[in-house]
């Protein structure tokens, strides 16, 4: 299967046979796009993504390319269609056939609450043999008890929940939506409430709400009281990723602004009882922002194949791939870390990496 770069190259030489030739950088980085909208398009066919995690290779199926919400830094292309339910359950057959590898799917879009096939592909999941189904998802639905009892009874033992911002106006925004902010945080407290569902709350940090890590994490800590330690949510920082540096610059903040508010927001979550996921994939900080790089930083070793060094980082031309500084070849966490989109490095420099 071809890598995005020469996706992008192709598509720049069939654009040219037919007399549309895609010059300088503009040109590579619509090319760029185009690739990644096959990509996913490829994805639609419901052939499972594979992402690099802590614990090692993570399978995500994306059921359905709708969603109630329009995060401007999101990297689905929203097309409103759903995959065929033909096409999933021969996936999942396929997946629950393999010999090796963790037994752990993740369930994405989209927003797959909205689909009201969803009851019918966990049934088929857990018929695969998967013993784990993590479903990610904004919450918005979730607002009714009854409607995460029912996601546990049918096999959903982790919830992952994009939720970001506990201002209601800056939620609103950052997720594209009007008044579904109420919702979201009721679909939060069921979830706590839910004992048989593992929680994590994922946060998008961007330009707009940086600033306000340390009091999120006591928002979150206040839906807690009253649970036990091993009852409260995990916490999920995420970088914008590689398309959403291209999508939504505005949206982009530097590692120099972000981290002083993001050690905070860590040390609250400790005062709190508020587990943090490690730092491990493309959408995760460099541990080097942290304080405690141990802490925080991946168990496991990730490829390198897609990382550009110092001077190797292109200064113009397709921004796919990731970047380090060269002084990142000194850290000790250098195997486990992916630095950051190459479109942050043209945005802002590689300077807030250095070796702990």
């Amino acid at each position: 299967m071809p890598s995005r770069r020469e996706l992008a190259r192709g598509i720049r030489a069939v654009l040219a046979r037919r007399g549309w030739r895609l010059r300088g950088r503009a040109g590579q980085e619509l090319a760029a796009k185009l690739a990644r909208l096959v990509e996913h398009r490829r994805g639609s066919a419901s052939v499972a993504e594979r992402h690099e995690g802590n614990e090692g290779v993570d399978l995500l199926l994306r059921t359905t390319f709708a969603c109630n919400q329009r995060c401007p830094f999101c990297f689905v292309p929203l097309t409103g269609r759903r995959v065929e339910l033909a096409a999933i359950e021969r996936e999942l057959k396929a997946l629950g056939r393999r010999p090796r590898g963790r037994r752990e799917l993740t369930i994405s879009g989209g927003e797959p609450t909205a689909d009201p096939r969803l009851p019918r592909i966990l049934k088929e999941a857990k018929g695969a043999g998967f013993r784990n189904i993590v479903l990610q998802t904004n919450g918005v639905l979730l607002d009714r008890p009854e409607r995460v009892a029912r996601l546990a009874e049918l096999g959903v033992g982790s919830v992952m929940v994009s939720f970001h911002s506990h201002r209601p106006r800056l939620y609103d925004k950052s997720t594209g939506s009007r008044g579904l902010y109420p919702r979201a945080v009721a679909g939060l407290k069921n979830l706590l409430a839910e004992k048989r569902i593992r929680l994590t709350v994922n946060i998008v940090v961007n330009r707009w709400n940086y600033k306000d890590l340390p009091g999120y994490v006591g928002f979150l800590g206040k839906l807690c009281r009253g649970l036990a330690r091993t009852r409260r949510p995990g916490v999920y920082f995420s970088m914008i990723n590689e398309a959403g540096h291209l999508d939504a610059p505005g949206w982009t903040v530097s590692l120099e602004a972000a981290a002083p508010y993001l050690r905070r927001a860590l040390a609250r979550c400790r005062a709190e009882g508020l587990r943090v996921e490690r730092f491990g994939a493309e959408s995760s900080f460099p541990v080097c922002v942290t304080e405690e790089p141990a802490r925080y930083a991946a168990q496991r070793a990730f490829p390198q194949d897609r990382v550009r060094y110092g001077a190797d980082v292109p200064a113009e031309g397709p921004a796919v791939g990731r970047a380090k500084s060269e002084g990142c070849r000194r850290c000790f966490y250098d195997s486990r870390c992916v630095g950051v989109p190459v479109q942050y490095a043209r945005l802002f420099g590689l300077g807030a990496l250095k070796a702990p």
